[in-house]
């Protein structure tokens, strides 16, 4: 049975919005300041940006598997007959 699907309120807009925008976020200063270390021969900084970005990948994957099971489809079952 299809179930109807409703648009997502403004909360869970902002909510995806900020669990997709702030690791992206924390993954692109990363690397410029990477770059930026790399130009100046700066090491003990790019192994910090390393790690750093190493966290940043790992935050966005952690926040999309919570996110996953909020996604409405379709043809979601929820156990109702």
């Amino acid at each position: 049975m299809e179930h109807r699907t409703e648009a997502d309120g403004p909360g869970m807009r902002l909510m995806r919005l900020w669990l997709w925008v702030a690791p992206l976020s924390m993954l692109a200063v990363t690397v410029l300041f990477g770059v930026l270390a790399v130009a100046e021969g700066k090491w003990g900084l790019v192994a910090a940006m390393v790690l750093l970005a190493l966290v940043a990948v790992g935050l966005l994957v952690v926040q999309w598997r919570l996110l996953k099971p909020l996604q409405r489809t379709e043809d979601s079952d929820d156990g109702e007959v």
